[in-house]
């Protein structure tokens, strides 16, 4: 809903206030409520479909390939495609959101559990579709994401690892009941004894001294800057990026904000991650949940 100039100037009032009052009496950390559902599309490794209360929705697949293994391209182990509805796929708009998500995957995910032998590897192609969204959508794909990773199953290798002197393609058992989960690999490669927490992106709204956490459309028409963070393994990483959401009232960004962001996400962002891994742990006995 586009508001009007009077409508605009009492709502920045109201986030302004240092007793800011949000119009959907949030606080100031807490997300929208959202419904999500996992592992529900057959033909993919991973995935799911988050849908917020205002109507905007998301879908998620993850799919995997054998590809010949180069340590040197390593990092482009994983590929990340967006749609969204109503958008070109050469839009600026569009190319930005995938250009954010995948350098935060391409960086900081653990490439060597993808690793088959000393000749191939798995890639995954992660493929999102936003059928519907109110405000910017980059928290929205980010943890409808985090939750296809997160239920991510592999087929398991049957052939033999070290397939340096015998030219032989990976086998694999037919059964997916053995198929395994990136925590696991993880965990049996030694590679990591905690479970796996792929990296999400939090936006964070700026207005007058005060921080709101996933503004909405009619926050984001006041906001006076904005932030992109990003988080993973228990605390903030980069990207830490300055964006524009949609506001046409953008001033200048005080340092001092910018510490307080950070602060903040390293506070509440663990809250947002552990309400994702609820989900994931449900996941068995109920195939969709509420959460936040």
């Amino acid at each position: 809903m586009i508001l009007s100039p009077a409508e605009k100037q009492y709502l920045y009032d109201s986030l302004s206030h240092p007793q800011l009052i949000r119009p959907d009496s949030r606080s100031t950390h807490q997300y929208r409520p959202l419904e999500a559902t996992t592992s529900f599309l057959p033909g993919s490794n991973g995935s799911a479909r988050i849908r917020l209360s205002d109507g905007s929705e998301c879908i998620v697949s993850v799919k995997s390939k054998v590809v010949t293994y180069d340590a040197r391209i390593n990092h482009n182990a994983v590929e990340l495609d967006i749609d969204i509805v109503g958008y070109r796929d050469d839009s600026n708009y569009v190319a930005n959101l995938r250009y954010q998500l995948s350098n935060l995957l391409q960086q900081n995910f653990p490439h060597d559990v993808l690793k088959l032998t000393s000749r191939y590897a798995f890639k995954l192609f992660i493929d999102c579709i936003v059928i519907s969204h109110t405000s910017y959508p980059l928290s929205l794909i980010s943890f409808a994401t985090y939750l296809a990773l997160k239920l991510t199953k592999l087929p398991l290798l049957i052939s033999d690892v070290n397939d340096e002197e015998v030219a032989e393609l990976p086998t694999f058992s037919d059964d997916w009941d053995n198929a395994t989960s990136l925590s696991q690999i993880l965990q049996e490669k030694q590679i990591a004894s905690a479970d796996f927490q792929p990296p999400v992106l939090v936006t964070i709204g700026v207005v007058g001294s005060n921080l709101i956490f996933d503004p909405s459309l009619e926050e984001e028409q006041v906001l006076e800057n904005s932030l992109i963070v990003g988080f993973y393994n228990g605390k903030v990483i980069t990207p830490i990026l300055n964006a524009n959401f949609s506001s046409n009232n953008y001033k200048g960004f005080d340092k001092s904000l910018m510490i307080k962001a950070l602060t903040l996400s390293n506070k509440f962002c663990p809250y947002i991650i552990k309400a994702l891994d609820t989900l994931v742990e449900q996941e068995s006995y109920e195939t969709e949940g509420s959460i936040f």
